[in-house]
């Protein structure tokens, strides 16, 4: 694993490495990821309120439902959005950019007895980490990336962030890091759009901040725009914010300085309504995929299950032996009899505390 300081914007792989990552972190298939595994996360955190008997020492916060589920609605509500190409929801008032306020409080609050001042000190009880890592399904390192920046400055400046430790590691869990194609993109050379610092984003993609060199006559005279030279890292800017700053380290002071941003790719993905192969995107899938188990199979592992059939995400808790149940079909009348369907299940938490995944 590469140290700090050891990536440059002027490597070919580099680069091909960066315009794919925030490709990936734009991606509707990413987010829907993340909104799907905090509804599973929702309805476990909920199940295990109405359940967990109240003199249990380690009950999880019922008040907590109340941020989990406004998190949940701007989940719905930009996601759908996000399906149509509007990536308005990234801006400051658009609902997936808003997602920071509840998910926030439900981290800095999850198990009060194990946090100080809103942060984690001392590692959750078993059976409330097995709750904590369903949420944790939820984060992708980087996705405030793709978010409209704050104090009109770049989110990433210095390259070497994106690959660092400190965006992956913590003390108490660690976030998968992205495994890249074999073979990644050419990024266009392109300069078919060009901003500076405080101007109407025309588009939204992935931008790269530089300035234009000039071609001189006898070293003095100006007589051309010569090359475009690089001064940081892609960012990821949004149709209708303003262009950023960037920050640059000068004089041992950190300074906020005015830039060029050239456009290398324009997203376009999802505005004819339809979402294209993302599978690339999640090629840490292969050798971690969840258990799962078809209606009418013997359950293999005692647990929560859960399943998306009928219109709808349905849970279940199976002993290991039992028959997996089937879904239920709900009809559109509401007086109709429910239709039982057969489904396929994902297992979500081992009563044992095992691995859900497949060895």
């Amino acid at each position: 694993m590469k140290l700090l300081n050891t990536y440059s914007m002027n490597d070919d792989n580099t680069r091909r490495q960066v315009f794919w990552l925030l490709k990936r972190l734009s991606s509707y298939s990413l987010w829907k990821r993340k909104r799907d595994a905090w509804a599973i996360f929702a309805a476990t955190y909920e199940q295990a309120v109405k359940t967990w008997p109240e003199n249990d020492p380690d009950a999880l916060d019922p008040n907590n439902l109340v941020r989990i589920y406004e998190a949940l609605c701007l989940y719905d509500q930009g996601i759908e959005e996000l399906g149509k190409g509007h990536r308005h929801v990234w801006r400051t008032n658009g609902d997936l950019y808003q997602l920071y306020k509840p998910v926030d409080i439900v981290k800095s609050r999850f198990f009060g007895r194990c946090h100080e001042r809103g942060i984690q000190e001392w590692p959750y009880p078993p059976k409330v980490e097995q709750i904590n890592k369903l949420r944790l399904a939820e984060e992708y390192a980087g996705t405030e990336y793709i978010t409209e920046p704050q104090d009109m400055v770049a989110n990433i400046t210095n390259v070497n962030f994106l690959f660092s430790d400190i965006l992956y590691e913590s003390e108490f869990y660690s976030l998968p890091r992205p495994i890249f194609p074999k073979n990644l993109p050419m990024v266009p050379n392109e300069q078919k759009k060009m901003i500076s610092t405080g101007d109407i984003v025309p588009c939204d993609g992935i931008w790269e901040p530089g300035k234009l060199s000039l071609d001189f006559k006898w070293k003095v005279i100006p007589v051309g725009i010569g090359d475009f030279v690089n001064k940081g890292c892609f960012n990821y800017l949004i149709s209708g914010a303003r262009a950023p700053f960037i920050n640059v380290f000068e004089s041992h002071e950190m300074e906020k300085k005015s830039i060029e941003w050239r456009l290398i790719w324009e997203d376009t993905r999802y505005c004819d309504g339809t979402i294209p192969d993302e599978s690339e995107y999640f090629l840490d899938d292969n050798p971690g995929k969840r258990i799962t188990c078809r209606s009418g199979e013997h359950c293999p592992h005692s647990g929560r299950w859960a399943t998306i059939a009928g219109g709808q995400q349905q849970f279940a808790h199976v002993e290991a032996g039992k028959l997996m149940p089937e879904a239920a079909q709900y009809q559109g009348d509401m007086f109709a009899p429910i239709k039982p369907i057969p489904a396929t299940w994902k297992l979500l938490m081992r009563d044992d505390g095992g691995s859900v995944y497949i060895s």
